[in-house]
């Protein structure tokens, strides 16, 4: 008569009481670490919507950044082109009416 092929497990009542064990373990790590992001969450989020809000409606308070990398300052006022010829002639700006 031939063998029947496949697996078979024989382990016993110590076998099946460490995989119960094993199991159980699992089971309670799995729910510790869900008890804590569920806590972290319902701490963390009315922070992160209440500062979303004072930020959405109080723009004053975001920090500012000093300028942009790539722009240049512009400084408005009076200029005029200096031709070394013209020098002597020129009225000084104290003269002026």
């Amino acid at each position: 008569m031939p063998q029947p092929m496949g697996f078979h497990l024989r382990l016993g009542w110590s076998g099946w009481l460490t995989l119960l064990i094993v199991f159980g373990l699992v089971i309670a790590i799995a729910a510790a670490v869900a008890i804590v992001v569920l806590g972290v969450f319902i701490v963390l989020l009315p922070v992160v919507l209440i500062s979303a809000l004072l930020f959405y409606f109080f723009p004053s308070l975001r920090r500012r950044r000093g300028g942009k990398m790539g722009e240049t300052d512009i400084i408005e006022g009076e200029y005029r082109i200096v031709d070394p010829r013209q020098l002597e002639q020129d009225v000084p700006p104290g003269d002026r009416t």
